[in-house]
């Protein structure tokens, strides 16, 4: 019994080190990365995101997100939220994540603006005991299993809540951007066992990118509003290192994109390549991606991912600009 919680315990801490990675099209929600991109544009947006990640035979992870931006143009700030919620399946693993942020809008120039952002964020993980079994519980006997246990380990886990406080800026034009967010600097006390510390570590994400017209001339067979969006994001946690790069072809209202995910620890592994599609249909904004998983590769067990997301765009002169399909824009601030 011990030796199964200990797993099921073990199996939620590394979900929880990489709690960041929750989202596979990072590029397309950027602001669960760095929470300064909820104040891009001035845009109001919410949306909603699931994916599954297949972790063995008998379990998967599936995790719901939500989000939602609202902008406060004569202040010059905007208000962010986000919502996770993981669960993984045929266990007593489930975890939620929701986080404030409150940014700050400062323009350097005509063409280039800096946001940054702080954020509060609040998270519950259970370990629930229902379908648990301590050994003290079992009648070897009779084979009866009690309801109850004496057994200490059992008071000592349960529920965790704690606060978790950020930090990001990001710096951008309409045809390139730069960021740096900060997660985790109160450094909570994740542990179950309330007789141990056990600080989550500071992480560190830089991220990048540009967005390439590719057809600036309205030429050839391309459609009128074709762009390239290049992104990559690093980010490190204690010893380890995460990367995420991406490429995404914008064609009008259709994208397709591929991206790659890779970590250094003790040696460099290329985790997983993905595949995304999406669609705009006038202010919504349809979105697929699977990972496929190279264990073959690499030492690093990388599961198979699919998801599907959605969202709003409250702009009312959304229908109408098809310009808007590019993703870097500072023309509404």
């Amino acid at each position: 019994m011990r030796l199964k919680l200990t797993i099921i315990l073990l199996l939620f801490g590394i979900i929880l080190y990489a709690q960041r990675e929750e989202i596979a099209n990072e590029s397309r929600f950027l602001q669960a990365i760095n929470p300064s991109y909820f104040a891009l544009n001035n845009i109001n947006k919410v949306g909603v995101l699931y994916n599954t990640s297949k972790i063995n035979q008998n379990n998967k992870l599936d995790n719901q997100y939500v989000f939602g931006s609202i902008a406060f143009v004569d202040q010059r700030f905007s208000l962010g939220f986000g919502f996770n919620n993981y669960r993984v399946q045929n266990s007593n693993l489930s975890s939620s994540f929701g986080q404030l942020s409150f940014v700050y809008k400062i323009q350097i120039n005509s063409s280039t603006y800096f946001l940054p952002s702080v954020s509060l964020g609040y998270r519950n993980s259970t370990v629930s005991l229902d379908g648990l079994i301590f050994e003290d519980q079992i009648n070897r006997t009779t084979g009866f299993v009690s309801s109850e246990t004496i057994d200490p380990l059992g008071e000592r886990i349960g529920n965790q809540t704690y606060p978790d406080l950020g930090a990001s800026f990001l710096i951008h034009s309409d045809r390139f951007f730069g960021g740096v967010a900060l997660s985790h600097l109160n450094q909570p006390n994740t542990s179950y066992d309330k007789d141990v510390i056990q600080k989550s570590p500071i992480s560190v994400a830089i991220h990048g990118g540009v967005e390439l017209d590719i057809n600036p001339y309205q030429r050839g067979f391309l459609p009128y509003n074709s762009f390239l969006f290049l992104y990559h994001n690093l980010r490190f946690v204690k010893e380890a290192k995460l990367m995420t790069f991406s490429q995404d072809l914008q064609l009008s209202n259709f994208s397709i994109g591929i991206n790659q995910k890779a970590s250094l620890v003790n040696q460099f592994s290329l985790n997983s390549i993905g595949l995304s599609l999406g669609l705009a249909i006038e202010n919504f904004d349809f979105g697929f991606q699977y990972n496929f998983p190279l264990r073959q590769l690499n030492r690093v067990y990388s599961p198979s991912l699919f998801e599907l997301h959605l969202s709003f765009d409250f702009s009312p002169y959304r229908r109408n600009n098809r310009g808007l399909f590019k993703r870097l824009q500072t023309d509404n601030y």
